[in-house]
C-alpha cells in the first residue's frame, strides 16, 4: 500500500467547539507528481519511494525496500532480487527523469 499523508486544518482558531478536519489523503506519488508532472516511476515499488532529489525532481527510492518488495511479492531470493535491481532496474536509463535508487547508511 503506498504511503499517505493526511493533512489536517487547525479549526480551533476560527470554530473552538468543532475538532480538526481530514482534508485529503496524498501518496508519495502524487506529492512528486505535483512537484514534476514529468517524474517516472518504478512499477510495482511504490512502497519504497524515499523521496524526490531537490535538484531534478526525479523520485528516489530505497533501494533495500525495493529488493524486499522483489523477495516478498515474486519469491525472488536476495540475490536474484539484487541481480534483478542491477540489471533491470538500476542500470535502466529512460530519459531526463529516470529515478535514483539509494543505499541508506
Amino acid at each position: 500500500m503506498p504511503k499517505t499523508i493526511t493533512l489536517m486544518i487547525n479549526e480551533e482558531i476560527f470554530n473552538p467547539i468543532e475538532k480538526k478536519k481530514e482534508v485529503q489523503h496524498y501518496t508519495c506519488r502524487d506529492i512528486i507528481s505535483d512537484i514534476n508532472s514529468e517524474a517516472l516511476f518504478a512499477d510495482g515499488f511504490d512502497d519504497a519511494i524515499a523521496g524526490y532529489d531537490a535538484v531534478g525532481f526525479r523520485v528516489v527510492y530505497d533501494y533495500d525496500k525495493c529488493s524486499d518488495i522483489l523477495m516478498k511479492r515474486d519469491g525472488m531470493t536476495e540475490h536474484e532480487a539484487h541481480e534483478f535491481m542491477e540489471f533491470n532496474v538500476v542500470s535502466a536509463y529512460v530519459g531526463e527523469f529516470t529515478p535514483l535508487f539509494i543505499n541508506k547508511i
